[in-house]
C-alpha cells in the first residue's frame, strides 16, 4: 500500500508546533534590568512584520531540526551555520502562520487542548511518568499546552485555506497505481490469533511447567471442542489488548513478531493450532486462519490509501503556495547571517 508521503512542509509544520514555546520568549517591556542585561547577548536575527527573532529563539530551532536530521560526527562543530538557515526559515513561517491564524479569527478551546493533552497522558503508565518524560524533554505543562494549541490552529488554517483543493480523480489514481508498481507490492502475511499465559524474570522453573501444563490442558480442551478459541482466548488469555478480541493479532508479515512466535505462525496450517510456543513473553498457542502470499495489491485494494496520498500532496502543493505567497508580501528583514550567528554561538 502507498505509504504516507510526509513532504518537507509537512515536517517544517510539525517542527513549527514544537517551536511554539520558543516564541513566548519575547521579553516584555516591563523586564527587569538583569533581563535587559541578558537581552545583550540575545540580539535580534531578523523581523517579521516588526515581530522580533531572537538569537535564544533561534538556538531552540536549532536544537529541534537537529533532533530530525542527523549530522555526520565531521559535520557536528559547524552544526549552528549548516542549519541557521533552516531554522530561521521556520521562525519566519511560524510567525506569519501565526499571524494569519489571528486574522482568520482562529480560535482553539481550552477543552480541546485538554482533549489533546489526556490523549498524550494514557500512553504512559501513569501520571507520573508522563510528567517525567515532560521534564526530560525540558518542557513544562503551559509549554506544552501552548505547543498543542499553535498545532491545531495552524491545522485549523491550513485546513481553511485548503478547502476548495479539488480531489482525486479516478484517472489520477489509476495512473498513481500503474506508474508506482513497487509501492503496492504485499509481503507473505499470516492472519494469526493467540492465547498468551505470562512468565517473567522472576518465574521459576517449577513455576514454569506448571504454566505450560496449564496451557497445554486449555489446547486439549480447544481441540476437544469443549471450548472454542475465542471464548478460551477470552478467558485465559493475559494480553489483554487481543483477548477482547478473541486473541486476534490480524493479519502481518514476517519482521513484526518475535522470532519464535513469527516462525511457529508461519508454520501453522490456517485452521489448525500450533504447539505450546515459548517467548521471552511467556507461553502462547496460536492459532493461524488464513496465510496471505506475497503479492500486488489490486486497484481496488490500493484506492482509498492512494485517494488519500493524492489529496494530501494536492492540498501541501496548495498550502505551500500559500506559504510562498505570504513570504512575499510579508516585511521580511534579516540582520544575521549564519556565518555570523556560528561566531557568536560555535556549535560545542
Amino acid at each position: 500500500m502507498v505509504r504516507r508521503n510526509v513532504t518537507s512542509l509537512v515536517g517544517v509544520f510539525a517542527f513549527l508546533c514544537c517551536m511554539a514555546s520558543a516564541q513566548q520568549d519575547r521579553p516584555d517591556e516591563s523586564a527587569s534590568k538583569s533581563v535587559a542585561a541578558d537581552m545583550e547577548s540575545d540580539l535580534v536575527v531578523a523581523r517579521v512584520s516588526g515581530e522580533p527573532i531572537t538569537e535564544k529563539q533561534v538556538r531552540a530551532a536549532i536544537d529541534q531540526v537537529a533532533r530530525q536530521r542527523l549530522l555526520p560526527p565531521d559535520r557536528l562543530k559547524e552544526r549552528n551555520s549548516l542549519l541557521f538557515k533552516d531554522a530561521l526559515d521556520s521562525l519566519v513561517m511560524l510567525a506569519l502562520l501565526r499571524n494569519q491564524v489571528k486574522q482568520q479569527n482562529i480560535l482553539v478551546q481550552p477543552a480541546q487542548v485538554d482533549q489533546q493533552i489526556q490523549q498524550i497522558a494514557k500512553q504512559f503508565p501513569s501520571q507520573a511518568e508522563f510528567l517525567k518524560a515532560m521534564a526530560s524533554q525540558g518542557a513544562t505543562e503551559a509549554e506544552l499546552r501552548k505547543a498543542i494549541e499553535d498545532r491545531m490552529s495552524l491545522q485549523q488554517l491550513m485546513e481553511l485555506m485548503t478547502q476548495d483543493v479539488p480531489g482525486s480523480t479516478d484517472e489520477d489514481i489509476r495512473s498513481f497505481y500503474e506508474e508506482n508498481p513497487d509501492k503496492f507490492m504485499t509481503p507473505e502475511q499470516v492472519r494469526a490469533s493467540h492465547i498468551l499465559l505470562r512468565v517473567d524474570a522472576k518465574t521459576t522453573q517449577e513455576q514454569k511447567a506448571e504454566i505450560k501444563k496449564k496451557l497445554e490442558g486449555i489446547r486439549s480442551e480447544i481441540e476437544s471442542n469443549a471450548i472454542s478459541f475465542k471464548d478460551a482466548a477470552a478467558k485465559y488469555s493475559e494480553d489483554a489488548a487481543s483477548a477482547k478480541n478473541g486473541g486476534d493479532l490480524g493479519f502481518f508479515p514476517r519482521g513484526t513478531m518475535v522470532k519464535p512466535f513469527e516462525e511457529a505462525a508461519f508454520a501453522t496450517e490456517p485452521g489448525t493450532l500450533s504447539p505450546v510456543v515459548e517467548t521471552q513473553f511467556g507461553y502462547h498457542i496460536i492459532q493461524v486462519a488464513e496465510l496471505k502470499p506475497a503479492g500486488k495489491s489490486s486497484l481496488e485494494e490500493a484506492k482509498v490509501s492512494i485517494t488519500r496520498h493524492l489529496d494530501q500532496l494536492a492540498k501541501q502543493k496548495a498550502f505551500q503556495k500559500y506559504v510562498d505567497e505570504l513570504k512575499v508580501k510579508a516585511d521580511i528583514e534579516t540582520f544575521m547571517t549564519g556565518e555570523e550567528f556560528a561566531r557568536r554561538h560555535p556549535s560545542k
